[in-house]
């Protein structure tokens, strides 16, 4: 087969798959999705694969607001399906780009923001214990079978509020976060602006096992309000802090 002849038979390929994704519902690329990341499930679906929206989308039962998909046309490149995608309700927001390839997903330059509540499904507190907003800035996040496998970049704790085990109000934090050796996150997290001083090292496992360890203490001597909410960490050390450990399950 001459050059010219290939030319015009992968033009006519390239034509046709285009026309194929115009073509395809959107529904098509969310059964694959929800293939790839079991709990995830969209309603109101209307579009094509290439461009298409979504009245809510809900992971684990816990709604992450209305959803658009533009089709990235980079993305034949890295041999998968490439997508920008944005969420959004009235108080909350996440941009990302989603790169599905076989049985893994990636989310890249992911920024975002949305109150803990939202979250709370997957936090290893009772419910309503802490109220804040979440500002995500992640250049990337790995999911493997549904497990995080890494993710790099930072993520803000601000204007946060405690209910249990006490009222009180904790501030602003910043966690760091890295690709741990193995798998899994490792990131360290510190006060930004809080009436507590807080250094901690967490390690969180593909299969959700966590370690958080590090140290508490109250930036004012003379804060008693914190002073009280800290000796429920026990008693301090020989420097005025509070040590803790914890390892739990995800």
């Amino acid at each position: 087969m001459s050059w010219q002849r290939l030319r015009w038979w992968l033009l006519g390929a390239v034509a046709y798959l285009v026309f194929l994704g115009a073509t395809l519902p959107a529904q098509f690329m969310v059964d694959r999705a929800s293939r790839h990341l079991p709990g995830l499930r969209l309603s109101g679906v209307t579009g094509s694969i290439f461009s298409g929206s979504a009245a809510d989308l809900r992971y684990q039962d816990t709604s992450l607001g209305a959803a658009e998909w533009h089709f990235d046309w980079l993305a034949p490149f890295t041999f998968t399906l490439g997508y920008r995608v944005a969420l959004h309700t009235d108080q909350q927001y996440l941009n990302t780009r989603v790169d599905v390839g076989f049985n893994r997903i990636y989310l890249r330059s992911l920024d975002g923001r949305l109150p803990v509540g939202a979250l709370e499904h997957w936090l290893p507190l009772p419910p309503h214990s802490v109220d804040g907003f979440l500002t995500l800035h992640l250049a990337q996040l790995y999911l493997k079978a549904g497990q995080l496998v890494s993710a790099e970049g930072e993520v803000d704790l601000d204007d946060a509020t405690m209910r249990w085990p006490a009222a009180a109000t904790l501030g602003s934090f910043r966690a760091g976060l890295t690709p741990a050796s193995g798998g899994g996150i490792q990131a360290t997290v510190e006060d930004v602006a809080s009436p507590l001083k807080l250094h901690a090292d967490l390690g969180l496992s593909p299969q959700g096992a966590y370690h958080l360890k590090g140290t508490l203490s109250a930036r004012d001597a003379g804060d008693q309000a914190t002073h009280a909410l800290l000796a429920n960490l026990g008693s301090p050390d020989s420097t005025g802090q509070y040590p803790f450990d914890f390892n739990g399950q995800w």
